[in-house]
């Protein structure tokens, strides 16, 4: 038999137990402030990262969704806001665009994802608050051709109708309440800029939200038994998925041309053609993330639902 410990290695051992206990939940709590800012993502640390996501959860709660949305594009905003709730176990409140003529900004702070769907039509100023949401940390599904259409409107006038997602400085003819050219803009001329107070505040600024997303818009496709193929197996947004399968419900995509700055995830082959399918714009520094789907996403839940619950915190 092994004699006893003496008292002094006793003491030993007992200081020695507390200091790995005490390292270890320092080493737990440092990976939780690592996620809270978004440097690293708990499931991703191997053997404990779902212990300590489950942890992190029950200490800051569980992340919402915002589902930002009008009627006039493609997408189930049913679908999608069943899926969610049903599938990732929380509430997903959804908002329709349309209604909110301020304070939009404020809102989507309290979100550390927004889904926008089926929202083909959003002002200038809309897509000014969306794009400070996201330079503020915030994370973005797009989907489809939502933003694309923009209507430019002064007392009661409709001076411009926009497409795409870049918006020009806007300009209206003071004589016939109607746009025109900022070129001719001078001290003698009627046509003028769109004053600051209009449009949300925006009229005098430039915005080019396809720096953001990474694409810009070409068109809408119908679709002919649209096939998704993973290009990209390696990229946090599919890793584990199946590399091929057919939307056969899919009837419309949108057509975009992607910047080299974004990674090409996943393309759409319809027939002879290919197209962008989904892409991931990993913004600088401390800005969020974009990923764009040129389909519904809740159409191929394999790839929506990963996605969802790494963008959420």
């Amino acid at each position: 038999m092994y004699p006893p410990p003496s008292p002094d290695q006793g003491r030993y051992q007992a200081k020695l137990l507390v200091n790995i206990v005490v390292a270890v939940f320092l080493i737990i709590g440092l990976f939780m402030v690592l996620q809270y800012f978004n440097f690293i993502y708990l499931r991703d640390v191997p053997v404990m990262g779902g212990w300590m996501m489950d942890m992190y959860q029950r200490v800051f709660g569980v992340p919402q969704v915002l589902i930002l949305h009008g009627d006039d594009s493609n997408g189930d905003l049913v679908a999608l806001r069943d899926m969610l709730s049903e599938k990732m176990v929380f509430y997903s409140e959804d908002l329709d665009v349309r209604k909110y003529s301020a304070g939009l900004l404020q809102k989507l702070k309290q979100y550390g994802l927004v889904i926008v769907e089926d929202a083909k039509t959003l002002g200038k100023d809309k897509l000014v608050n969306i794009e400070d949401y996201i330079k503020g940390g915030g994370n973005v599904i797009w989907v489809g051709d939502a933003g694309t259409k923009g209507i430019i409107e002064y007392q009661g006038h409709v001076i411009a109708n926009q497409t795409g997602w870049f918006r020009d400085i806007a300009c209206i003819d003071q004589n016939t309440m109607s746009s025109c050219p900022c070129k001719t803009v001078n001290v003698t001329s009627s046509c003028k800029f769109l004053p600051e107070t209009a449009d949300g505040g925006t009229g005098q600024v430039q915005e080019d939200f396809t720096a953001l997303l990474g694409v810009s818009f070409v068109k809408n496709e119908v679709g002919i038994n649209p096939l998704v193929e993973i290009i990209d197996t390696n990229h946090w947004s599919v890793i584990g998925i199946v590399r091929n399968f057919n939307l056969t419900t899919l009837n419309k995509i949108t057509v975009v041309s992607n910047s080299l700055d974004t990674a090409l995830i996943a393309n759409i082959n319809m027939g002879n053609a290919s197209y962008p399918g989904v892409i991931v714009n990993d913004l600088p520094g401390t800005w969020g993330s974009i990923v764009y789907f040129a389909y519904p996403p809740e159409l191929s839940p394999e790839v929506l639902l990963p996605i969802v619950e790494r963008l959420r915190y």
